[in-house]
């Protein structure tokens, strides 16, 4: 007959069950914790929700952008989670001012983009109706179409977002768990089906621009830091004024989604070249063009020849940027297109270097004749001595190439003063100059 084991209590350094549950159950609210936005998931709320659903009424409202997975693809995670955390922080501002103090903010899963709004009164101490949630709906949307608008300037795009909401039903003897679930299934088809109808009329707004060519075009000078004189201009594109594409931002993304780039890009560039009256031809033109594009045969034929021709502009005055946030799968098939380009004399810089895409393989097999390092790696520069390093290693790399290095996002003082420092002689950014209609001249003398 076996002899059981002595019980052991709990000594320091060997955690007993009471600790192994506690630490089990910090490392599950950590999992269900999202680091973007400060928000929880919100299976971690259930019991919460449960109590807030005794006073007889609980109801969810559901939020979702359509245009956002397009966003992250064309520019990057980075503008996705800032997007995300400033929707949560604009949410949170809300409470105890448009929306009950009492809301619970949660998403629909952690790392996710669906936000989840629970309430369980109206504000004023009553029981919550759907006439409330719908009332709190727009209100929400209100917000944050009003803070998040796009603009040019603007930090983050605007995103046009889609709303839903139902209430908890009162089945006390169904299991509050499934009641909770099928509230955020209904909520959220009410979401995607606003979110289709926003999709069609967004893409239907789209494609009538891009029919009308209602593209407007500001261009921001490329400073000779040195010499403090205007070397050339970048073109920007913005959309319509008052549309829901006048931010850039939205304007690729919601051309992505619908799979217009092409149209887009080529317009891109062909209301760059019309609208470029008066360009100074010692001056190069800097006009952002997709791989893919470039990669295409008789680019610079159709469209694009007409309008190069009715501006009087060179080949040589031309600069195709190359964005670094859209990857090269066949670099010798493109090396094969860029050439009869550049035997015409088109020039060709990389932009965005520093992104974390194949920046390195891109400069190596095409070798550019500008490098524009990405403002990733120049936002405060003077604070961090591995950037400043970054830098110097990439303006070795331009002279050994023959490459002409430029720093794109200059917004201060000390971040024009330390890229001096490091060598650099091209900048460009907002210290400098802003984007501007009709070709603008510095803001500051460039040294």
């Amino acid at each position: 007959m076996s002899v059981p084991p002595p019980f052991e209590p709990s000594r320091p350094g060997r955690p007993g069950e009471a600790e192994r549950l506690r630490a089990g159950l910090l490392r599950l609210k950590g999992q269900l914790h999202d680091q973007i936005t400060g928000l929880d998931s919100y299976h971690l709320h259930v019991d919460r929700l449960n109590s807030l659903s005794d006073g007889g009424s609980l109801g969810v409202v559901t939020l979702e952008f359509p245009d956002l997975a397009g966003l992250e693809a064309v520019y990057g995670f980075e503008m996705s989670d800032r997007f995300l955390c400033e929707v949560s922080r604009l949410l949170r501002e809300l409470k105890g001012r448009a929306l009950p103090e009492s809301t619970l903010l949660a998403l629909d899963g952690v790392h996710g983009d669906s936000f989840l709004l629970f309430l369980s009164d109206n504000g004023r101490g009553e029981p919550l109706a759907p006439g409330d949630l719908a009332a709190f709906s727009g209100l929400v949307l209100q917000h944050l179409a009003e803070a998040l608008p796009g603009a040019d300037g603007s930090s983050l795009p605007r995103i046009d977002c889609a709303a839903g909401y139902a209430m908890v039903c009162a089945a006390p003897a169904a299991r509050f768990e499934r009641r909770l679930s099928q509230a955020i299934r209904e909520a959220r088809g009410m979401t995607l089906r606003q979110s289709d109808r926003l999709r069609d009329e967004l893409g239907e707004e789209l494609r009538a621009i891009l029919a009308s060519g209602r593209l407007r075009t500001h261009y921001q000078p490329i400073v000779d830091m040195e010499q403090g004189a205007i070397m050339g201009y970048e073109a920007l594109t913005r959309g319509p004024e008052n549309s829901s594409f006048e931010g850039p931002d939205a304007l690729f993304a919601g051309g992505l989604a619908r799979r217009l780039l092409p149209e887009l890009d080529l317009l891109c560039r062909c209301q760059a070249l019309r609208n470029a009256q008066g360009f100074d031809m010692r001056k190069k033109l800097f006009l952002n063009s997709l791989p893919e594009s470039l990669g295409t045969p008789g680019f610079a034929d159709g469209g694009f020849r007409r309008a190069l021709e009715e501006s009087a502009l060179q080949p040589r005055n031309l600069v195709l940027e190359i964005t670094e946030r859209t990857s090269i799968h066949d670099f010798e098939a493109f090396g094969r297109e860029l050439g009869p380009l550049r035997r015409r004399g088109f020039l060709v810089a990389i932009d965005d270097v520093g992104t974390g895409y194949s920046s390195l393989q891109t400069i190596t097999e095409v070798q550019p004749d500008f490098i524009k390092i990405d403002l990733s790696l120049i936002r405060n520069i003077h604070r961090s001595l591995i950037k400043q390093e970054l830098v110097r290693s990439l303006l070795q790399v331009g002279s050994r190439i023959g490459a002409q290095v430029i720093a794109e996002g200059i917004e201060t003082e000390d971040e024009y003063r330390t890229l001096r420092r490091c060598g650099v002689r091209y900048g460009q950014g907002f210290y400098l100059a802003r984007p501007a209609p009709h070709f603008p001249d510095l803001d500051r003398g460039g040294r």
